[in-house]
């Protein structure tokens, strides 16, 4: 079984005018293993790309690099989310002072990768839509949604110890 799948990466260029973006086609031969019968496509296979950054110039690793900030023209389904950790000095939000406040508690969130905090991400209105509830550990993507309704553009996230403590910060 012959595989194909496209490969498209585009970012910001250095310079305004110039394009930065590159497609690839890459072609995959894969041998399914025999399977017993029935077998709902056994021909079709999934493909999975796994993306490594290499830093350059001053930049000391992948997670330090600064994105280009873009606004979104409609209103997302969903959002997915790093988990950090770390107190609020290390925030990086573009929000005005009067819609993104941060508040340490008991030390701040853990940095260690792996180490784990309960997040809940509530609507900012009253905290009836709850956008994701469940441990993450440091290190790994959350996702935030209310399907099939659009995510609020505000929210309130609260991040704790267990699930019903109170919490390393808002």
């Amino acid at each position: 079984v012959v595989e194909e799948t496209t490969v498209k990466a585009e970012a910001d260029p250095p310079q305004p005018g110039d394009t930065c973006s590159d497609e690839e086609i890459y072609q995959f031969t894969i041998t399914p293993p025999p399977t017993s019968p029935p077998t709902d496509n056994p021909d079709k296979c999934a493909v999975g790309v796994s993306v490594e950054c290499t830093p350059r110039g001053e930049v000391e690793d992948c997670g330090s690099i600064v994105v280009a900030r873009t606004r979104c023209n409609e209103r997302p389904l969903a959002m997915v989310f790093k988990y950090n950790g770390g107190t609020c000095d290390q925030s990086d939000n573009i929000q005005p002072p009067t819609l993104f406040q941060c508040f340490d508690f008991n030390g701040g969130p853990p940095t260690t990768p792996g180490e784990q905090s309960f997040i809940r991400v509530t609507d900012i209105k009253g905290g009836s839509i709850i956008y994701h509830e469940d441990f993450v550990a440091v290190g790994d993507d959350y996702t935030v949604e209310d399907q099939p309704f659009e995510v609020d553009a505000n929210m309130n996230v609260s991040i704790y110890r267990n699930s019903g403590d109170n919490g390393f910060g808002e």
